[in-house]
């Protein structure tokens, strides 16, 4: 392809990008992110004197490096556009993300299938639509890529650059234990695999490797990844050698570490977020890819047993490479198998994964490609290209709900609903608030109106409320039943006091009314206002 269309390629999808980021609405985490971002900003600013007020639950498990970092970034532009600044930083990371992966795949692979790999990831509906709104889990991935091409780049030649590869790897591990402090376990598969490759097989790691000066240098790259995790963490700051380990160790004690979100519906049944199913990352997957990807999956099984021969000419050492891959992907099943942790909001704690579980399309794509001339690689490729035509005008129908999309393998999109939870972080509420003055009369009719919320985050949805000029209302208590209208999302809820699964339902189910403005995508209801009967 020529570098010009290449080149165009890439500054559209930069611009739908930042348009996308630009237009959702705020997320339901960030107006807690940008609180904390601004009071740990202070304390850092006044060397520790400021003394920060808030106390959020869970909040001692939050080092909050990134958040510090993005507000610091947010403040160098004016006020009324934090929030859109704070999505072009998220966006900024993980477009760098989507190159990061594009760099892996070309020294594992080779430049072209690094370039179809880039654009896969980066159209991928769930990665792409957490790009802008993500303020955690975009950051781990970012940290996550870049630490593996930096390793990977070290096991080939230990040598070269090797002092700005330890500044970088600690670099980017601090940035990633400063966001989610289990980010380290993100790193076992590549750290378990590399030392199996060091020792037998050296098929990855140059043949002069030395593991006796891998271990040296790592004590650098611990410095400083530890320094800049505990930089912006006041919690830890009274005793920071002991405190941070302290901390850590309760990471994954539930009665401990206490979430928000206790209940989640996947597939059509609820489960506790501490109590998930073994294969919930295989489902999210499954149902929230795109068909012509899991399709290049068959593919690339079908042509491994067929013309495996072609796949070792062609890469060096491919299966040791694919083996690498599959293990960083299966890893958190295996994981969840074995030691259940809390998970949520379908696979953004897992966000993480999808630019490697972009690899393997990417691959039987270029064989396709490669392979054209064969009446067999013309129908599968035709297939494939397809699939993907309907996907693309899938996705652009969805803008900006990208993460929303689920597969056809699901059933109907607009049927969705009722086996997964779509908009979980609330960003349709900005589009769906605009409407009430136009699409209502709660404003027209001078009464102060009662409003619940359910499933969306109540300051997030007051502050869109606000906005609105000459509404007034009152929040009232959901589980009261004490309210006229009720804004909501497709979200688990349950309203007995009970640990049973057995009367959670969604908000849509638990609350019945008609809905008087609604936002929707291809059919799909993402947040509605409901007026009660």
């Amino acid at each position: 392809m020529p570098k010009k269309i290449e080149l165009s390629i890439i500054v559209i999808l930069f611009i739908f990008v930042f348009y996308c980021a630009l237009t959702i609405g705020i997320p339901w985490d960030e107006g807690f992110e940008m609180t904390r971002g601004k009071e740990r900003l202070k304390y850092i600013f006044s060397l520790g004197s400021y003394k920060i007020y808030w106390n959020y639950q869970s909040e001692e498990f939050n080092p909050g490096f990134y958040s510090t970092l993005a507000i610091f970034i947010t403040n160098m532009f004016p006020k009324k556009f934090e929030n859109e600044i704070f999505h072009l930083t998220n966006s900024l990371f993980s477009i760098l993300t989507v190159f990061g992966i594009y760099k892996i795949s070309s020294i594992l692979f080779n430049k072209k299938v690094g370039k179809i790999i880039f654009l896969l990831c980066f159209l991928n509906p769930i990665f792409f639509g957490h790009m802008a709104m993500n303020s955690k889990d975009t950051i781990v991935a970012f940290a996550n890529v870049w630490s593996t091409y930096i390793f990977l780049r070290y096991l080939q030649d230990q040598k070269k650059n090797c002092n700005r590869r330890i500044l970088l790897a600690g670099l980017t591990i601090g940035l990633g234990t400063g966001v989610r402090i289990p980010f380290v376990i993100t790193l076992i598969p590549l750290f378990f695999f590399s030392i199996i490759d060091i020792f037998f097989f050296k098929k990855i790691a140059n043949q002069n490797f030395s593991f006796k000066k891998f271990v040296i240098h790592l004590i650098p790259v611990f410095v400083i990844a530890y320094l800049i995790t505990i930089s912006a963490w006041p919690q830890v700051h009274e005793n920071i050698f002991t405190k941070p380990f302290e901390i850590a160790s309760n990471v994954g004690n539930t009665k401990i570490h206490i979430f928000g979100i206790l209940w989640m519906l996947l597939n059509g049944d609820f489960f506790s977020t501490s109590q998930p199913p073994p294969l919930y990352v295989i489902i999210n997957f499954f149902y929230k890819s795109p068909e012509f990807i899991l399709l290049c999956y068959v593919i690339f099984i079908y042509f491994i047993i067929s013309n495996k021969k072609f796949f070792l000419s062609e890469f060096k050492f491919f299966f040791s490479k694919i083996l690498l891959i599959l293990f960083i992907f299966l890893f958190p099943t295996l994981f969840l198998i074995f030691l259940p942790y809390r998970v949520y909001d379908g696979l953004r704690l897992f966000l993480y994964l999808i630019p490697y579980f972009s690899i393997i399309p990417g691959i039987t794509i270029y064989y396709l490609i490669l392979k054209f001339n064969s009446s067999v690689s013309k129908i599968l490729l035709g297939g494939v290209g397809v699939l993907f035509v309907y996907y693309f005008f899938v996705f652009i129908i969805i803008t900006p709900y990208h993460y929303t999309y689920l597969n056809k393998l699901n059933g109907n999109f607009f049927d969705s609903h009722k086996r997964f939870e779509n908009d979980y972080w609330g960003i349709s509420i900005k589009e769906l608030v605009k409407k009430i003055p136009t699409e209502t009369n709660l404003i027209s009719s001078n009464k102060k109106v009662k409003i619940s919320f359910c499933g969306v985050s109540n300051s997030l949805v007051k502050d869109e409320l606000n906005k609105l000029k000459n509404l007034k209302y009152v929040e009232k208590n959901l589980f009261l039943n004490d309210f006229d209208y009720i804004v909501m999302t497709n979200r688990a809820v349950k309203l007995q006091n009970n640990n049973s699964s057995s009367d959670v339902k969604s908000c849509f189910v638990n609350f019945k009314g008609e809905d008087l403005i609604s936002v929707k995508r291809n059919g799909l209801v993402l947040s509605t206002l409901r007026s009660k009967f």
